[in-house]
């Protein structure tokens, strides 16, 4: 069970300009993060591993656009968006089932638009759990998702999420209420090692390190 999360009306059909690509149209839904939600068929992306850095770079670069041209924040608190990006892709639905792949972007570095370089990110190996819970939320605000449905959301790498919408909520002051869902998720995971991990005394890298591999090229900055 998550927290209230959320596709404001005025959330919905922002058009953002991004360099190299141009105008691109999105959401901005919260699960927990704000995400900026885009559907990869609009700009010609297929959500497959072999296109992770083209998903990476434009993932990046679209999120970035968007948080400088149409900055938001929760109704609640301060926590100001978005902050992480979702490409969606083959919604279909079957009966009470909903199914959608998607491929979520995350930053690993500061992009800056004079270093070409710095145009990348990373990719959730998972569906995503609040990803999941602000795609459900969006498809709720379009009439997509009703309560009680299955939504079944698929990464990248085929692992699965299974969410649902429990009820319908409103969050935020009583001069501009937000109407609200309240999501829960259902996933497995493996173990796949127990390890002990230790620090030396002696060692001049207690708290690790960054380099500019994949951390981008901004890592000192980061």
């Amino acid at each position: 069970r998550n927290v209230p999360s959320f596709c404001r009306p005025k959330d919905m059909d922002v058009e953002v300009e991004v360099p190299e690509i141009g105008t691109v149209q999105l959401d901005i839904a919260y699960g927990g993060m704000f995400y900026a939600i885009v559907d990869a068929q609009r700009i010609d992306l297929q959500l497959v591993p072999s296109n992770g850095r083209q998903i990476c770079k434009l993932g990046e670069m679209i999120k970035i656009a968007c948080r400088e041209q149409n900055p938001v924040n929760h109704p609640e608190f301060d926590y100001p968006g978005c902050d992480i990006l979702v490409f969606t892709d083959n919604q279909q639905r079957d009966g009470h089932v909903v199914r959608g792949r998607n491929a979520v972007v995350m930053s690993n570095g500061k992009l800056s638009w004079d270093k070409p370089e710095s145009w990348t990110g990373m990719i959730d190996r998972s569906p995503c759990g609040t990803g999941t819970c602000a795609v459900m939320a969006q498809m709720h605000a379009r009439g997509r998702l009703g309560l009680e449905e299955d939504f079944v959301h698929q990464s990248i790498i085929g692992s699965e999420f299974v969410g649902r919408l429990l009820e319908e909520v409103t969050i935020g002051p009583d001069s501009e209420p937000v109407k609200a869902v309240v999501p829960t998720i259902s996933g497995r995971a493996w173990i796949t090692q127990h390890s002990e991990v230790v620090c030396d005394p002696s060692d001049p890298f207690p708290q690790g390190y960054t380099v500019a591999d994949i951390w981008s090229s901004n890592a000192d900055e980061a």
